[in-house]
C-alpha cells in the first residue's frame, strides 16, 4: 500500500466519523425534541439536515476517487464498498430524523395530547441501536454489530403495540387530538425506520469484519 492510499483511507474514515457524529446528534436532538415538546430544537434538527446531505455527498465522492485510484483488493475494498453504503443509511437516518423533528414542532404547538405508552421506551432503545452501531463500526466489532440486530424484533414489537393503541385511540378522538394523535403515530413509525437503518449498518459492519453478508437471514 502506497503512502498516498493510506493518507487518503485515513482522511475517508475520519470524514465518515464525522458524519456518524453529526447523525447521532440528529437522531438525539429529534427525539429530545418529541419528547419535551421543544420547538426551537425541532427547527434546529430540521436545519441541520442540509449539512448531514452535503457530507453525504462529499464522502461518497471520495469513496469512489479512491477506488479509481488505488484500486484496493481485500479488506481495503470490503471496507469501502461496506463504507458507502452505510454512509448512505446514516444520511437516510438523518432525514428520518429531520422527519421527526418536524411532527416535533407540530406537537410543540397543538393541543397538548398524551403520548402513546410506550413512545419513551421505544425511543430510548432506538438511541441504544444507534450508538451501539456506531460505535460497532468505530471498532470494527462484529459481536456488538450482532447485539444490534437482535435489539431490532423488541423495537418493532413496541411500534406495533404503539400503532395498536393510537388506532384505538382515534376513533374516540375529539377534533383537537386528531392531529396530534396522527403525528405520534407518524413518529412511532419514523423511529421504527431508524432502527431498521442502525439494523443495516450493523450488518454492514459484520460484512466488514467477517466477510459474512448477513442480511436477510433469519435470526
Amino acid at each position: 500500500m502506497t503512502k498516498h492510499f493510506l493518507r487518503d483511507l485515513s482522511e475517508f474514515t475520519e470524514r465518515l466519523l464525522r458524519l456518524t457524529a453529526s447523525v447521532e446528534d440528529s437522531i438525539a436532538g429529534a427525539i429530545n425534541a418529541v419528547l419535551s415538546r421543544d420547538a426551537g430544537l425541532a427547527r434546529e434538527v430540521v436545519s441541520g439536515d442540509a449539512e448531514i446531505d452535503h457530507m453525504e455527498v462529499r464522502l461518497e465522492e471520495e469513496a469512489l476517487k479512491i477506488l479509481a485510484l488505488h484500486a484496493p483488493v481485500a479488506r481495503d475494498l470490503r471496507y469501502l464498498v461496506a463504507a458507502i453504503k452505510i454512509n448512505n443509511d446514516l444520511e437516510r437516518m438523518a432525514d428520518v430524523a429531520a422527519s421527526v423533528a418536524k411532527r416535533a414542532a407540530f406537537l410543540a404547538e397543538a393541543a397538548p395530547v398524551p403520548p402513546p405508552q410506550g413512545i419513551e421506551d421505544m425511543a430510548g432503545r432506538v438511541r441504544q441501536m444507534v450508538r451501539q452501531a456506531i460505535q460497532a463500526l468505530v471498532e470494527r466489532e462484529s459481536a456488538l454489530a450482532r447485539s444490534v440486530l437482535s435489539e431490532d424484533d423488541a423495537v418493532d414489537d413496541l411500534n406495533r403495540r404503539i400503532l395498536d393503541e393510537v388506532e384505538g385511540r382515534l376513533a374516540r378522538a375529539g377534533k383537537e387530538e386528531v392531529g396530534p394523535l396522527l403525528r405520534w403515530f407518524e413518529v412511532a413509525r419514523s423511529l421504527e425506520r431508524i432502527a431498521d437503518l442502525a439494523t443495516n449498518v450493523s450488518e454492514d459492519v459484520i460484512y466488514l469484519t467477517e466477510g459474512e453478508i448477513v442480511r436477510h437471514q433469519a435470526p
